[in-house]
């Protein structure tokens, strides 16, 4: 159990310092106290006790995915309308978010990716060749976000989509932008950084529709190949060309950051728990467990998002019809009445699968075969060449500033 009293804990702010810094820890006190509240800097309805999101991400006629998504500018809207964008995977219910995720999920199956765990493997390994020979790299302060855990979660996915190395900055761009499309759902920005990022946004996306036609009825087994091949059973196109581009984006941000952030995560845990990493040094099965007491204690995406679609009571709390809700993943990870000492680091849990970091129901995440095949195998590999890494102590929380899906865009370690 964490030991801090209600009056020792940080008050809830994901956009703050301690937000960023643990966002479990800023909803302690609200699921004592008051587990469904009005929070009105970012106008959410909070909830932080495991039950009621459990309820929430799986009641999916009572909590709508449908708003999840950013409103388009007018200026943008020929070149993307609004009905595109509301078409995000994530932002979907049945039966339209059934036949789009049925078409992605062909490529993110176990027995498709687990045959890639080797590849993955070797390409980590090279990374850090690269890193340990660049006379450049500094040892006592070196960006191992971006140097490791993005290089590594960017190739692999690049590779899945078969992208050509020349298309790697676009690649980056897409993802980029895409996680900062999704944070205006709740989160506004200003003018002219609004309209840039559109244009940038709507311009990847355009070159994408032109990789789905191109590949359309091809024989490859990328995922762009496998989604513009896949068919209705009257023979059309199963999404369309701006479909498969949209969901690309989607996929580019949730496949890279996310796993980054979670392998980044790890190396900020095992510095408080050396004797983890030589226990999995010597048994390489638990490096899985590493990897799933990661997101169990810390998701990459500590929040997810609903719209009411009738007025509901939550721990004894009514919630408007209309009413944006926002269910905080870490807090669900750490109630203390689902996990004994929540707070605590432990990868020797029982069921280490035990979290809602993939959420659960319809929209359970899409890449998590993906991220359990990659998470494990980076941090791995990085401890076995690496095995006194460390973080850096004291360094500035470099995240980008946005609570729904909040990006560390800077770790630094030292060997």
């Amino acid at each position: 159990m964490n030991n801090q009293t209600s009056t020792e804990l940080p008050a809830f702010n994901p956009t703050s310092e301690a937000g960023f810094r643990d966002p479990a820890e800023i909803c302690i006190h609200a699921r004592q106290e008051n587990p469904v509240f009005f929070y009105e800097p970012l106008g959410v309805w909070i909830v932080t006790r495991r039950e009621d999101i459990v309820q929430v991400v799986t009641e999916w006629q009572t909590f709508s995915s449908e708003s999840n998504n950013p409103d388009v500018p007018e200026a943008f809207q020929e070149r993307f309308p609004q009905d595109l964008m509301d078409k995000m995977v994530t932002a979907m219910d049945p039966p339209h978010h059934t036949q789009a995720r049925r078409v992605l999920q062909a490529s993110f199956t176990k027995p498709k990716l687990e045959p890639l765990a080797p590849v993955i493997e070797a390409r980590a390994h090279a990374i850090i060749d690269e890193i340990l020979a660049d006379p450049a790299t500094d040892r006592t302060g070196c960006d191992i976000m971006n140097s490791y855990f993005l290089n590594l979660t960017t190739k692999t996915l690049m590779a899945l989509m078969d992208l050509p190395d020349s298309d790697r900055p676009l690649f980056e761009a897409m993802r980029l932008h895409g996680g900062m499309i999704l944070a205006q759902t709740r989160e506004v920005f200003p003018e002219p950084a609004r309209s840039e990022l559109w244009e940038a946004y709507v311009s990847e996306n355009e070159y994408f529709r032109n990789l789905v036609e191109q590949r359309r009825d091809s024989d490859g087994i990328d995922v762009i190949s496998t989604c513009a091949s896949a068919r209705l059973p009257n023979g059309d196109p199963a999404l369309s060309a701006e479909r498969i581009a949209q969901h690309m984006a989607e996929i580019s941000f949730a496949g890279t950051d996310s796993t980054a952030q979670a392998m980044a995560n790890a190396v900020m845990f095992l510095a408080d728990k050396p004797e983890f990493v030589t226990e999995a040094l010597a048994n390489s099965d638990l490096w899985g467990n590493v990897f799933e007491e990661t997101i169990r204690r810390r998701p990459s995406a500590p929040f997810t998002g609903r719209t009411t679609m009738k007025e509901v009571t939550l721990s004894g709390v009514t919630i408007p019809k209309g009413a944006a809700v926002w269910v905080a993943l870490a807090s669900a990870n750490t109630d203390p009445s689902h996990h004994s000492c929540p707070m605590e680091f432990d990868i020797h849990r029982e069921n280490p699968t035990d979290h809602l970091s993939f959420t659960t129901g319809r929209h359970t995440c899409l890449g998590s075969p993906l991220a359990r095949v990659q998470g494990p195998i980076g941090i791995k590999a990085l401890y076995e060449r690496l095995p006194e890494v460390r973080m850096v102590a004291d360094q500035p929380l470099v995240f980008a500033d946005i609570a729904l899906l909040p990006i560390r865009q800077q770790f630094l370690i030292q060997w």
